[in-house]
């Protein structure tokens, strides 16, 4: 062990230092923010002058549109100023400096941290050895893409590499780097970890996408959620701010400044941050059936835009994010956990355009490229199924029974066009929005159970043989509208993916016997009802949702179809 980091050792330095470099050299370059002394004593001395809206002051939303918007002089201790009358000084005070050498640091500590730790424990990685320390074999690494293979790792292990790429981000945003500058953290700290911390092993082209684009948009997510928690009204929700322990460890550094690099004046009508817990009927991973469980969800889907849905005229461009949805939700079967969803999407770049009156009639509308994370699994039932057994433990599989998995995806919807358009009417409105994406996805081969009956799975894609998915590539669409008259709200939505098997890139290829297509779909369709409890931020909801899977794995093909009942209670955060 000590030899080997003595050996790498010039290669992390040298990987760092130019890290070092490449953000000092960015922040020493970068123009100077004025500062004004005397201003900043005045504020933080006195009293501010904030904007109030009634949701802020109240537990419920407003529920006409003849709420007014009252001014309201409170102390800086507890959120930023709204609205500060001189629009020059206000930019002095908000406009902040990145702090790239900060972020490099805290990003060098848990990645050098992480690789040590990884390396002193290598020899668990066995079966993912194929190179050596030596020129002509980093040189194939380094300087050929012979090397750039997808890995042969089980699902939760892979899916997983995306909070790793969420961390990388997060370091660079929560030090107020714009989105594109956190995106070379999460991408570089995957690469640096491919080809440096893993420097036996292929370059994982999967993990690559899931740390460094997966990572990406769960990071952006992240860093929205923890920003409205920080700048809510309610002092008990500003302690969820706590969700995002970096954001409130680089914003204590920050905590003199008058304006917090973090603030954002939200417009509380347009935002939906939300738990909710009810009852499900569906069937279980041992069950066909459907019977009942237990629901837990966390949600958000935040505009960031201020003045998006108050009337107004706007036509700009934006390239920061307008749009960020994060979805996280478990199911239960008394204490045993069924399902595991997570999903992300960001819209960084495009188009904002609204037309709203003062009677509140008019429309909202944006469009632009976004980006999106999904991950779903079922409770497996057998131990190669959950990733307890290694590749190299031929015995542990099975091979002479059927094989039995349960369904699983994990995918980074790389790219694509977004857009989302709000009609308003008085207390009506309605919302219409759709998304396209080029998808890369690791699927569940649905056909597999059905084809290992009467076949012999032995020599196809190693992920497909041993832990029953495969990686692909597709397109995913989704669709959604929303008609509302406060305090009720109807919400449908269809998404669907599609995938094809990424052929000939398998880092065992040369073993592989059968290296035949794989396809797989899913569609995911819904419908709710919900409806606001009086003067409360508690909502009651009813739900049913459809799950229709469809795969062919050579002449065979399989399909399933699962419908879910919901019913439960929603607070809004």
């Amino acid at each position: 062990m000590k030899k080997f980091l003595k050996m790498a050792s010039p290669l992390i330095s040298f990987l760092l230092f130019s890290l070092f470099l490449i953000n000092s050299f960015t922040y020493l370059s970068a123009s100077p923010r004025p500062k004004d002394k005397d201003l900043k004593k005045k504020f933080i001395s006195g009293f501010n002058l904030g904007l109030n809206s009634p949701w802020g002051q109240n537990e419920g939303r407003p529920e006409d549109n003849n709420s007014e918007i009252n001014f309201a002089l409170y102390p800086d201790y507890q959120i930023s100023p709204v609205f500060i009358p001189d629009p020059v000084k206000y930019q002095q005070l908000a406009d902040h400096r990145p702090k790239r050498l900060r972020a490099s640091v805290e990003f060098g500590a848990m990645w050098l941290t992480s690789a040590i730790n990884y390396w002193s424990e290598y020899s668990k990685f066995l079966e993912d050895w194929q190179y050596r320390l030596n020129w002509h074999d980093q040189k194939i690494r380094f300087f050929t893409l012979k090397a750039n293979r997808f890995d042969t790792n089980d699902f939760g292990l892979n899916w997983r590499h995306s909070l790793a790429g969420m961390l990388y981000y997060e370091f660079a945003r929560s030090n107020n780097l714009p989105w594109w500058d956190s995106l070379l953290f999460s991408v570089g700290g995957s690469l640096a970890w491919e080809y440096v911390a893993e420097w036996r092993e292929v370059i994982s082209i999967n993990d690559n996408i899931m740390t460094g684009l997966g990572g990406y948009v769960l990071g952006e997510s992240w860093f929205q959620i923890g920003k409205y928690f920080l700048n809510s009204p309610r002092g008990l929700i500003r302690l969820l701010g706590w969700s995002n322990p970096l954001l409130k460890l680089n914003g204590w550094f920050a905590r003199h400044q008058v304006i917090s690099p973090y603030f954002n004046p939200y417009n509380y009508q347009d935002q939906d941050v939300f738990i909710s817990v009810g009852y499900r009927n569906s069937p279980t991973s041992t069950s066909s059936g459907n019977t009942g469980n237990t629901y837990f969800h966390f949600g958000s889907r935040i505009i960031t835009d201020e003045c998006y849905g108050l009337p107004g005229k706007i036509n700009e461009t934006f390239t920061s994010p307008i749009y960020s949805q994060l979805d996280f939700s478990l199911m239960y079967h008394g204490q045993t956990q069924e399902e595991l969803e997570l999903e992300a999407k960001v819209v960084p770049w495009g188009r904002l355009i609204q037309n709203i009156s003062e009677d509140r009639k008019g429309y909202s509308l944006y469009y632009g490229l976004g980006s999106a994370f999904l991950t779903y699994v079922k409770k497996p039932v057998e131990d190669y199924d959950a990733g307890k057994v290694s590749i190299l433990d031929t015995a542990g599989f099975h091979f002479d029974q059927p094989r039995n998995f349960r369904d699983k995806l994990g995918a980074t919807h790389i790219l694509g066009p977004v857009f989302e358009a709000k009609y308003y009417f008085n207390r009506w409105s309605f919302r219409l929005n759709g998304e396209a994406y080029l998808s890369f996805g690791m699927i569940n081969s649905l056909a597999l159970n059905k084809y290992s009956l009467d076949h012999d799975v032995q020599g196809m894609k190693t992920t497909l043989t041993c832990y029953g998915y495969y990686y692909g590539l597709g397109p995913a669409l989704g669709s959604s509208a929303e008609i509302s008259y406060s305090p009720v709200r109807l919400t449908g939505f269809v998404n669907y993916v599609y995938y094809r098997s990424i052929q000939g890139l398998a880092e065992l290829q040369k073993y592989i016997t059968d290296d035949s297509v794989v396809k797989d779909s899913r569609w995911h369709s819904g419908i709710q009802l919900q409806v606001q409890l009086p003067k409360t931020d508690l909502s009651l909801f009813s739900s049913i949702e459809w799950v229709r899977r469809w795969g062919r794995l050579h002449e065979v093909s399989d399909h399933t179809l699962e419908t879910r009942y919901y019913l439960g209670l929603k607070y809004n955060l």
